[in-house]
């Protein structure tokens, strides 16, 4: 497991830049996220991660809306997923296709603070191999939203992503979710 071999040091140090009392959610404040975070990327089991994942989903998002904690979390959760074993990777990808796909639309900022999807999607667009790697290793379906929303978010990307959808439509990994590949290039047409 990659842990074993890098620790949860990185993780630790970036979960330590942000002072998670400050930051509003939908539980009030974000203090309980750096303990779900490293405890996703820590589970073992699929039961664990899964538990994790729910200790962070109804925190920092809700049903879809954001809250100002998922910017810190978008960090953390990136920073953590080198590190992330084969239980928690799938959890790990989906709550920032959750976020990428996520707005501030119908959301007090008052009681959640101020809501930035385009600052998280800026993030995840840093790490774009990542979600291009997984797409085409395993296909999995939370990296074809994500990479969705990189290119709706910054249009320099637009290209680049509609050649991964196309040459992942050519991948047997992807084979099951080519319906989604496809919907999602006609989005950027």
């Amino acid at each position: 497991m990659n842990q074993e071999v890098f620790g949860v040091e990185p993780l630790r140090l970036e979960i330590a830049r942000h002072n998670w009392s400050l930051l509003r959610s939908f539980r009030g404040d974000a203090s309980t996220l750096p303990a779900a975070v490293e405890a996703l990327v820590c589970a073992g089991s699929d039961d664990k991660a899964r538990e994790a994942y729910w200790r962070i989903d109804n925190v920092a998002m809700v049903q879809g809306r954001l809250s100002e904690s998922v910017v810190p979390l978008t960090s953390c959760l990136l920073a953590g997923l080198p590190l992330a074993g084969e239980a928690a990777r799938p959890y790990v990808f989906d709550l920032l296709a959750v976020i990428a796909g996520g707005h501030g639309d119908h959301v007090d900022s008052s009681v959640v603070g101020p809501v930035s999807a385009k600052e998280c999607v800026r993030q995840m667009a840093e790490c774009l191999p990542v979600f291009v790697d997984e797409l085409f290793r395993r296909g999995n379906s939370s990296c074809v939203d994500i990479l969705l929303m990189c290119a709706v978010f910054d249009p320099r990307l637009r290209n680049r992503v509609e050649a991964v959808f196309r040459s992942a439509l050519q991948e047997p990994t992807c084979g099951p979710i080519s319906d989604l590949i496809e919907s999602s290039l006609a989005d950027l047409d």
